[in-house]
């Protein structure tokens, strides 16, 4: 069936639904309205942009990093107890004018009230940590090289697929109408061997014949209505439209002749193919990564200012203020850093061989859209002597029927013969048009 041969890319995870009831909405879409209304409305789409968004969002707050960091934290403290200082007796000295130990008995010489209160703030800036922070920035522009990568790629299929299912529903929509001339014809011809065998002039047989034929027309004409159904509302949920939207097309004009050299659409996938570029984001990746692995040996250093607010201890001041130089440095960690360096340029070689491979695919998928596209231009041709050779022979069955050399039926199978021929130039005009689709998808100029 025409409906399993579309792309899952078609819907990215947008599910098919029903009518839910009531009347049903019509629309008339063009080809250019179907695409622009997909890019725009399609489900899949609009998540995929939204990871973009998330990556973007994510390298901006890595850039942060770079910047000084303020933090306060504050403490609070009640209790039923006096703040003091205890000085147990004799602790400061033994006075023989004062008869003795001072003081001679436990004293409690209160501080404060009873409550405490702490307040620090502290601003640091990193130094030695930007190197760090420079690879992590870079791994997190790849990973939104390779969100951008997806969204073309999606869009690509996305538009694709439309394309596809647009020329879909045009065929069924045309295939419909062959199969209700075919219909029309066999009840004529069933009718006038009815009418000879009643008459003597044919056998029963040629009638029961005539019923199958009938009965076979009527099945065709079933699936070809199902087949419009279903690609009615895969059309309409891929463009966004509200369930329940039946979708009328009509015929683009002819696709103009591309005569671009090979050449031309090899170069413009080498740059533009988002396969391609999410692999040469992912190289830059890994580089980073190798490069954030390395920079783990660098102590960690920073200057660091303090502010501390106390009003709880009275010899001790109430606002202190400090600046000086905070750093970290990791002696001994068994080979941790040392294997994930080599881990990590193992990474880097599998993303440069995944680059050389996904190049050569691309270079080969060029190729063979680009053979494709030669061929569809062939059947187009093809096509369209077709199409005369089936329309000048209609013409002289009508003739034969008007002039009674042939029967009613025969006219209206010369019709269906003639729509066949439309549909079958359609199909290759449709077939070149998906074939120059699925050329500019694979050079990554699909839509732009």
């Amino acid at each position: 069936m025409v409906r399993s041969s579309l792309p899952t890319a078609l819907l990215f995870g947008a599910l098919l639904a029903a009518p839910a009831g009531g009347q049903e909405t019509s629309r008339i879409l063009t080809l250019g309205q179907a695409l622009e209304m997909a890019r725009e409305g399609n489900p899949g789409l609009n998540v995929v942009r939204q990871k973009v968004e998330e990556t973007r969002q994510s390298s901006s707050i890595a850039f942060t990093n770079y910047l000084p960091q303020i933090r306060t934290q504050a403490s609070y403290l009640a209790n039923n107890n006096t703040q003091g200082i205890l000085l147990p007796a004799g602790s400061l000295g033994y006075f023989s004018e004062l008869g003795g130990k001072f003081p001679p008995t436990d004293r409690t010489v209160p501080q404060g009230g009873t409550n405490v209160f702490f307040a620090l703030t502290t601003i640091t800036q990193p130094l030695t940590h930007y190197f760090k922070i420079r690879e992590g920035r870079g791994v997190l522009r790849a990973d939104e090289e390779v969100a951008g990568a997806g969204l073309r790629s999606a869009e690509q299929d996305v538009s694709l697929g439309v394309l596809r299912a647009y020329a879909g529903l045009l065929l069924a929509d045309l295939g419909r109408d062959v199969a209700r001339e075919r219909v029309a014809a066999s009840e004529e011809r069933m009718a006038y061997l009815a009418s000879a065998v009643e008459a003597g002039t044919a056998a029963d047989l040629a009638g029961r014949e005539a019923r199958i034929r009938w009965l076979q027309a009527r099945q065709v004409l079933l699936e070809r209505e199902g087949e419009v159904d279903d690609l009615t509302y895969v059309l309409a949920d891929a463009v966004g439209l509200p369930a329940g939207t039946r979708v009328e097309v009509t015929p683009p004009p002819p696709s103009a002749v591309t005569d671009e050299p090979l050449d031309y659409y090899v170069e413009t996938a080498l740059r533009s193919s988002p396969g391609l570029l999410e692999a040469r984001a992912m190289v830059n990746k890994a580089t980073h990564g190798v490069g954030a692995a390395r920079a783990e040996y660098i102590p960690e250093i920073g200057i660091l200012g303090a502010h501390l607010y106390q009003n709880s201890v009275p010899f001790f001041p109430k606002n202190t203020m400090g600046i000086g130089i905070s750093g970290s440095w990791t002696i001994l960690d068994f080979g941790a850093r040392r294997k994930t360096v080599r881990e990590r340029r193992a990474q880097l070689g599998q993303a440069e061989s995944n680059l050389t491979m996904v190049e050569g695919r691309v270079r080969g998928e060029v190729e063979a859209a680009y053979r494709k596209l030669a061929r569809a231009g062939d059947l187009v041709e093809l096509a369209k002597d077709a199409l005369a050779l089936r329309t000048e022979g209609s013409r002289l069955r009508i003739v034969a029927v008007t002039a009674g050399y042939a029967v009613a039926a025969q006219e209206r199978e010369a019709i269906a013969d003639r729509l066949e021929a439309e549909m079958d130039m359609l199909k290759a005009e449709m077939g070149y048009r998906i074939a120059i689709a699925e050329l500019g998808r694979a050079a990554g100029i699909l839509g732009r």
